[in-house]
């Protein structure tokens, strides 16, 4: 049996190295939580802004000559207003999750009042846009009660 501090592999030095090491691997985990948490806030952000656009397709349906719009996703396209990283130890502001406002026809036919909207089309690109969002606001719950369970130190 030992009987110095050194070895065996129970003493206060051994077991303050093993913690010191597993803090710095914990931090790790954390800034890829906190960076999944920044992406999936913006495309968050992306497809609410999508289903406003949509709507108005909708809201535009017996508007004579209205071509339907839809945002396209542009990641990693800086903002106006974005943020710079002055210090590497800062973390960064994340993809950029902006849009790109196009028209669509996608190949409808165009009615006699000259509207390219088609109803069910734009019913189903909500549905998919509401699927979407829905996916990424679980994920956010789900990385942030894991960020709670972490900082109270796996006491629930």
């Amino acid at each position: 049996m030992p009987t110095s501090g050194t070895s065996g592999g129970n003493s206060s030095t051994g077991s303050r190295w093993f913690r010191a090491g597993a803090t710095l691997a914990n931090a790790s985990s954390v800034t890829r939580i906190y960076d999944s948490i920044d992406a999936l806030t913006g495309a968050m952000s992306y497809h609410r802004g999508r289903h406003a656009v949509l709507a108005g397709n909708v809201a535009n349906l017996d508007t004579p000559g209205y071509r339907p719009a839809d945002l396209e996703r542009q990641v990693g396209v800086a903002a106006p207003a974005s943020m710079t990283r002055t210090n590497d130890a800062h973390r960064s502001a994340g993809p950029a999750a902006e849009g790109r406002l196009v028209f669509d026809d996608g190949g409808a036919l165009v009615g006699p009042d000259g509207n390219a909207v088609a109803l069910e089309r734009e019913l189903a690109k909500i549905d998919a846009n509401r699927v979407r969002y829905s996916t990424s606001a679980e994920l956010v719950s789900r990385r942030l009660a894991l960020l709670r369970y972490a900082a109270s130190d796996g006491n629930t």
